[in-house]
């Protein structure tokens, strides 16, 4: 692998490969590397999506299998940490609801970091461009309606609805309204409060992975490697072991796990704690595997009548006919597997009990507007999936209780300086007063949905459920059955500069280091409501299209200022693209600041500037909308301008104070 590369990308997981294939389409004539610890995840038997239950377990090579250190408040169990290894990373192992959760968890997110990037209306552009929504079908249009979406969203994610409408689902749906609760018909609309139909990653019974839907057909100036496993960054961060980077840059998205180890056995993270494993720093970042922030779940389940028409009857009777089942899909997608269980319907839902609760009063403020923004759910309910309770064919109905906005955090860190050794990984699962309050009466309520008067009427018992509802009894039943969901997140937070222990700014740049990004869940700065799939295309989205000012213009509307017969500019064109957004409060269009930027990069180049690009920055006019008004950069004068303004930002986000100095006074770092 001595090849010289402009991007690399380590871990192809849903960020990874969504962004290497955005670089390697935008950035044709540059070379893009995508490298990847397991294999390629293509084995047909491990695809069909109505086995996607059991694919973590029975798929070889395609899971990490980590564990946590034993947690204090479930029992000193190690729980289990399934993550994803190989092509797709957890979309290759995932159960495929997909989600993009409430709005408020993006606008806060926008708040923390101190740009708008974040705020919802821009993240809702940001899916329309991901997902291809289909039409829902007749039967359920009663309790799906996607508005516009259908007609908007063209991405690469296919994200499907039931294939087979049962009619059960909709008098599941009627019946739990009439017993008083909302109907969500859309749970991606930004307001997921109520009761609706999940939406999942899957097409034509296969689970759409981050490789299926973003790697085929991908340029050939992208090169995919799996079975590497990156084992550090060298030097000042420009460079990986065995592959060498020239004036390229380098993506961690290996996960909230993996990109903090990469980082620490680098020498990237706290000082003290790297020498206590005789690990020389190269850079001193506390906050590097800090915040591990993730969400726990229980399953409740109720035994029902013989012959009561629940989805569990289409479950095969025993593991002979399921191999069957397997065998007939591969074979032509068709049978148990292309129906059974496949539809699930989802909740999110608000608890009065608990924000009446001492523990949610003893929140700061900011939180406590947080948990209480119009469209904040305090848990998740999924029901309609299987579980592991009951023997088929007794039919059952499950549902999980996932307690949402937890607020303990833990930590990764390493056990040695043994790259082979896994991380060492401890969320502290409900070491907050608050959180084992939002699990009791997540629970509590949970009990209660099952017990609601359209559901009893064919109940024989309950399978799994706590001893009564009393804060003893289902804390004890928490405590020993509780596990994780595998949406862990903030372990290489995003922050403003001055904020506690930031990692990466919201350039994704890790802080202090030349041509080094990380972009996945490791980035969030709190734990966020949607699922982990939906939410890690944001990071890759805004990192392929703004970060890096796109040098391609296929697409792109053209300047409304421009002649007849002159093309688009690619400055005017990639900044149409982009959402609007400020510096320290300035427009963009600023000219002061565009020329505090370029004296930067002539000092950068020893006075070398390109002295026509000068003249066109000098007169640079940008509206609010971040549009360019220019058109008569010639091709190469473009790129030189992309190249500047992509430094000029990241130097604003980075050194903010600099920018009203005197040019003497800016550091001899450059970006």
């Amino acid at each position: 692998m001595g090849d010289a590369y402009d991007f690399m990308i380590v871990g192809a997981g849903p960020a990874g490969c969504l962004l290497a294939c955005r670089l390697a389409t935008a950035f044709k004539s540059d070379r893009i590397l995508l490298i990847e610890a397991g294999g390629d995840n293509k084995a047909t038997e491990y695809q069909g999506f109505g086995d996607r239950n059991f694919t973590l377990a029975t798929a070889p090579g395609f899971n990490w299998g980590y564990k946590t250190v034993p947690q204090e408040h479930l029992g000193q169990r190690e729980v289990d940490y399934s993550r994803g290894k190989g092509l797709g990373g957890s979309t290759a192992i995932n159960f495929c609801v997909w989600t993009r959760g409430p709005s408020s968890d993006y606008n806060r997110w926008a708040e923390i970091v101190g740009d708008d990037t974040w705020c919802w209306p821009n993240v809702e552009e940001r899916y329309k461009k991901i997902e291809k929504i289909p039409q829902p079908s007749e039967d359920s249009q009663r309790y799906v309606d996607f508005g516009d979406k259908v007609a908007c969203a063209h991405g690469e994610v296919e994200v499907s609805l039931p294939k087979k409408w049962d009619a059960e689902f909709g008098s599941f749906l009627d019946n739990t309204q009439h017993d008083g609760y909302p109907r969500a018909l859309d749970i991606n609309s930004g307001n997921p409060i109520g009761l609706g139909v999940v939406q999942s990653s899957a097409a034509n019974g296969s689970r759409v992975t981050a490789a299926t839907a973003h790697l085929s057909g991908a340029p050939k100036n992208l090169t995919v490697l799996t079975g590497q496993v990156v084992v550090k960054v060298i030097g000042d961060g420009s460079k990986i072991q065995g592959v060498v980077m020239e004036s390229g840059t380098m993506f961690l998205s290996a996960g909230a796990l993996d990109t903090p180890k990469i980082l620490l056995l680098s020498g990237i993270g706290s000082k003290s704690k790297l020498e206590e494993l005789e690990i020389p720093c190269i850079r001193d970042l506390p906050g590097i595997g800090k915040n591990l922030y993730d969400r726990l779940f229980m399953e409740l389940v109720t035994v029902h009548k013989p012959g009561t028409p629940h989805r569990t009857s289409y479950l095969p009777s025993s593991l002979g006919t399921l191999d069957e089942a397997r065998k007939q899909w591969a074979q032509d997608e068709t049978g148990p597997f292309s129906e059974f269980f496949l539809p699930q319907m989802i909740g999110y839902l608000k608890s009065k009990a608990l924000v009446e609760s001492e523990e949610f009063k003893a929140l700061t403020p900011e939180v406590q507007a947080a948990l209480q923004a119009k469209t904040s759910p305090h848990f998740e309910l999924i029901s309609h999936s299987l579980s592991a309770s009951v023997a088929s064919p007794e039919q059952y109905l499950y549902a999980i209780a996932g307690f949402m906005s937890l607020q303990s955090s833990g930590t990764v860190t390493l056990r040695s300086k043994d790259s082979s050794d896994p991380p060492l990984v401890d969320p502290k699962f409900l070491d907050e007063a608050f959180d084992r309050r939002i699990a009791i009466e997540a629970v509590r309520e949970t009990f209660k949905f099952l017990n609601s008067p359209s559901l009893t009427k064919d109940h024989v018992r309950f399978a799994a459920e706590p001893e009564s509802l009393s804060d003893e009894d289902i804390w004890a039943f928490v405590s020993k059955a509780a596990n994780s969901m595998w949406h862990t997140c903030g372990t290489v937070a995003m922050g403003k500069p001055h904020s506690p222990d930031p990692c990466v700014n919201t350039d994704f740049r890790v802080i202090g280091l030349k041509g080094l990004r990380v972009v996945d869940m490791s980035v969030a700065p709190f734990l966020s409501r949607p699922r982990e799939r939906a939410t890690l295309l944001n990071p890759a989205k805004i990192s392929s299209d703004v970060t890096y000012i796109r040098r391609d213009v296929a697409g792109n509307a053209a300047d409304p200022n421009a002649s007849a017969t002159a093309p688009p500019s690619y400055v005017s064109t990639v900044f149409a693209a982009m959402p609007p957004r400020s510096i320290l409060g300035k427009p963009l269009g600023n000219a002061a600041f565009w020329q505090e930027a370029l004296d930067f990069d002539a000092q950068r180049n020893s006075g070398k500037a390109n002295q026509n690009v000068y003249q066109q920055l000098a007169f640079l006019q940008l509206n609010e909308n971040a549009a360019v008004s220019f058109t008569s950069f010639a091709e190469p004068d473009a790129l030189q301008m992309s190249s500047l303004i992509s430094r000029a930002l990241q130097y604003a986000q980075i050194y903010p104070a600099q920018l009203t100095q005197p040019q003497a006074a800016y550091p001899a770092e450059t970006l």
